[in-house]
């Protein structure tokens, strides 16, 4: 099953990296189907002797991007492309990400990109965000106990290590039946709240690889 999932990761990395073109400043996601991206971003920068400049969403990808060979650029100027990964996309196109904790990075550089995609595999796509049920919150550390009691209905656990930024992240178990944007724009409202997991993707834009290596995507 392992090997399935990263010959899917792998599927939509090479996919993802046959858009990037020679000039472009992409934005390189976090996680695993993110690493399959930056991997095959770096095998066409060796094979076809394309120049892009990668943005990292985290240290991790940042390490990846340096073994590859891509180099790193700031974020500021407007990205060409960016991609990542999710943990959760549901038929509206509503998007878990933050398992990593870097979803606060990610939806710096997606909103900052002409265009976002998403790389997942089959099981990534999901009936309802029910069937994850986890809502990431990147909160300030002065905040993260207050943020926590505001949210004692939703079983708020802070995970042990801080974000590369620093920030606290929180885990919020959201109930089924739950309105996912409410209770994301609840948190969200709340003083030292940075940003919380929930996006919104074009499904068209959603990358699903195959362990045959083939791609479809989710619209």
């Amino acid at each position: 099953m392992a090997n399935e999932r990263e010959a899917a990761w792998a599927a939509a990395g090479a996919a993802c990296a046959r858009l990037v073109t020679d000039g472009m400043r992409v934005g390189l996601g976090t996680g695993r189907a993110a690493t399959a991206g930056i991997r095959a971003l770096g095998a066409r920068m060796r094979d076809e002797g394309i120049s892009v400049v990668g943005v990292p969403t985290s240290d991790a990808s940042a390490r990846v991007a340096e073994e590859e060979g891509i180099p790193v650029g700031d974020p500021g100027a407007e990205l060409d492309l960016a991609f990542d990964g999710a943990d959760a996309i549901d038929p509206l196109g509503l998007c878990i990400k933050g398992a990593g904790g870097a979803m606060v990075r990610e939806r710096v550089l997606a909103d900052s990109a002409r265009r976002f995609l998403v790389l997942v595999d089959a099981p990534k796509i999901v009936a309802s965000l029910d069937e994850w049920g986890v809502l990431p919150l990147a909160v300030v550390p002065f905040a993260a106990g207050t943020v926590m009691r505001e949210l004692a209905d939703l079983a708020p656990t802070r995970r042990p290590a801080d974000s590369d930024d620093g920030m606290a992240l929180i885990d919020l178990a959201v109930p089924a039946g739950a309105d996912w944007v409410e209770v994301a724009a609840r948190a969200r409202a709340l003083a030292g709240v940075l940003d919380h997991g929930l996006f919104r993707v074009v499904l068209s834009d959603v990358i699903i690889g195959h362990p045959d290596g083939t791609v479809t995507t989710a619209a």
